[in-house]
């Protein structure tokens, strides 16, 4: 008996352990304006939906959220109409939804109480500045408002403490970018009526800072990318910049913007959102390398060009990068000059392991060709070991990378299914993305109709 007493206390706190890592955020849409309520995670300055919770008939709903680290969250209809809270993991947030509009009630952690002072106080110049077309609102409403809006905010803030210094410095800082943003989203949304600049308050003359998004804090913001975006674009528009001039446009966007990096999420958000072909595409990648800072900035761009690519014969090979056997970084486009086979496979596909033989005839077949074999692993990451020891036990040849799952190139490629065999002439444009098997004598001849070319 003691035994069991014991072991149903000990599950009973690794539960207990397990639900502090948890956040329940739960709570009620009031009259029923909305049937689902979303749960956005900030990404990189970004909302993103990561649970939708059905609105039941007594209008609750709720989230069990398990938190990588403390940060902020946002829930409500879309990207747009969306309320904060901050979720540090273990504790329990209560929300009303209105219409427009979130209360907190019920139980809350300080963090979220301290918010939600800066949510009331922002509410009604929030609603003019960014819903204009739920509020009908011109300059000479919104100024006066925004004036007593930003005479107030030294107090406000001086009055934020959670007992989170950490938090508090975070909100502080928000509310910063937050009333930049309000004052120019006004600006850049559509108005009955629109002011002269010497009709503006006297707030807009500070807005362009050197010290604004010096860092990346701003991407812990949910909004914080639209506020990057806003301000760029303000930022040009005070210096007459005509978008037509797109060297200099761009040149002046980047100039306002300090961190590096920010100016990749700047250029990915702003330029490759209007890239309408795949060369556009190449000519940026080319041109912004540099601020690809972090792997997840630079798949976003990426991303792009996989929407914009076409497979097509003749087409311009969409370019990638995957290490090789001892770790070096191999990218297709290496090779131009030569022809490439590049063989798409995998450790556990039979007909792969089948074509092994043939292929190994046909490279030892073209040797001092001017042929590169170029193998592309998608067997999933925790596979890598496998893939390395087939490599060795099969002493496969050519240039073998791993590309870790179906990632880039099954995207761009448009691959569904392996082997799959493509060959890319010397000037980088695709002769086949479909060319047959190494067991089919057309490969070769496709090989060398386009050595000869």
């Amino acid at each position: 008996m003691k035994k069991v007493l014991l072991l149903i206390t000990a599950v009973c706190c690794v539960v207990a352990v397990c639900a502090q890592d948890f956040t329940a955020i739960k709570g009620k849409v009031k009259d029923q304006w909305l049937s689902q309520v979303k749960l956005f995670k900030t990404v990189d300055g970004t909302p993103v939906v990561c649970a939708v919770s059905r609105v039941e008939a007594d209008g609750s709903f709720g989230f069990l959220v398990k938190p990588e680290k403390p940060g902020f969250y946002v829930i409500g209809e879309d990207e747009r109409m969306n309320f904060p809270v901050y979720v540090k993991g273990g504790e329990e947030i209560n929300i009303e939804l209105q219409e427009n509009k979130a209360n907190l009630v019920g139980k809350n952690t300080r963090e979220n109480v301290q918010l939600y002072k800066w949510v009331e106080y922002a509410y009604h110049v929030w609603l003019k500045s960014v819903f204009f077309d739920r509020v009908f609102s011109t300059y000479e409403d919104f100024f006066p408002d925004f004036e007593k809006f930003v005479a107030g905010l030294s107090e406000l803030k001086a009055g934020l403490k959670s007992g989170n210094k950490e938090f508090d410095a975070l909100l502080r800082e928000w509310i910063d970018y937050a009333t930049d943003y309000y004052a120019v989203v006004f600006l850049q949304t559509p108005r009955s009526k629109h002011p002269k600049v010497s009709d503006r308050p006297e707030y807009y003359k500070q807005i362009i800072n050197s010290k604004r998004f010096a860092d990346e804090r701003v991407l812990d913001f949910p909004n914080g990318i639209t506020m990057l975006r806003l301000y760029s674009i303000f930022a040009v528009n005070e210096k007459d910049v005509n978008p037509a001039d797109k060297a200099l446009y761009e040149q002046t966007c980047l100039e306002a913007i300090p961190s590096d990096r920010l100016r990749g999420e700047f250029v990915v958000s702003r330029f490759f959102s209007e890239y309408r072909t795949y060369e556009e595409y190449l000519d940026g990648m080319k041109k912004f390398e540099k601020y690809w800072l972090s792997p997840s900035l630079k798949a976003r761009a990426e991303a792009v060009g996989t929407k914009l690519y076409k497979t097509r014969a003749g087409g311009v090979a969409a370019d990638f990068t995957y290490p090789d056997v001892n770790g070096k970084q191999v990218s297709l486009s290496d090779f131009k000059g030569k022809v490439v086979l590049i063989d798409v496979w995998a450790t556990w596909c039979a007909p792969c392991r089948g074509e092994i033989p043939h292929l190994k005839k046909l490279e030892e077949e073209m040797k001092g060709m001017d042929v590169v074999f170029l193998g592309v692993s998608v067997d999933e990451a925790r596979n890598k070991q496998k893939w390395l020891d087939f490599i060795e036990q099969e002493k496969l040849g050519g240039i073998q990378v791993f590309a870790s799952g179906w990632s880039k190139i099954t995207k761009d490629y448009k691959i569904n299914g392996i082997p799959r065999f493509i060959v890319i002439d010397r000037k980088g444009n695709v002769v086949s993305f479909d060319a047959p098997r190494p067991s089919n004598p057309a490969l070769k001849k496709m090989l060398e109709g386009a050595l000869g070319k």
